[in-house]
């Protein structure tokens, strides 16, 4: 459920941002003890304020991650804490001089952190609840870069292989 703003020096756009779902997907691999390294895949949902979005239209941000994971804990139940870069591109529809248009993105980059539990529900598999805060500058081709910003609070599973 990502939430936040849209930070842009254009007036009319800042903090139009509300609540929506969140996919994503990633993998794990150990590097050196308890320290792992991260890829992932997401995509976040934004809802939109009806005075910048037609209709409340949804915006949408598509990316990928790559950060380093920390796993501290017992057996049953650990603590993860991560930290790294990613992606993304934006799209979304915003009325423009009395009309609609679509507006995209040219992909960006910029950070994630992130915490949460992993809870052991089975031999190779633990549920995942957490949070991360995003962070990053949105370059626009026909219009000033935007800020992104998003905190998400996930509900995962870990499936070991």
């Amino acid at each position: 459920m990502p939430v936040g703003g849209f930070l842009a020096e254009e007036p009319g756009w800042e903090e139009k941002a509300r609540p929506n779902r969140s996919f994503g997907m990633g993998f794990t691999f150990p590097l050196y003890r308890s320290l792992g390294g991260y890829l992932g895949f997401s995509q976040h949902r934004f809802g939109c304020d009806e005075d910048v979005c037609p209709q409340g239209e949804k915006w949408i941000t598509t990316g990928f991650d790559v950060a380093f994971r920390v796993v501290l804990g017992g057996p049953s139940i650990r603590q993860w804490f991560q930290a790294g870069i990613h992606t993304n591109r934006i799209e979304g529809m915003v009325f423009d001089g009395g009309g609609v248009r679509s507006v995209h993105s040219e992909g960006a980059g910029g950070y994630e952190i992130g915490g949460g539990i992993l809870v052991e529900v089975g031999e190779r598999m633990s549920l995942a609840p957490g949070i991360r805060y995003g962070l990053s500058d949105v370059p626009f081709s026909t219009r000033p870069s935007m800020g992104l910003r998003y905190l998400v609070v996930d509900v995962g599973l870990v499936l070991g292989f």
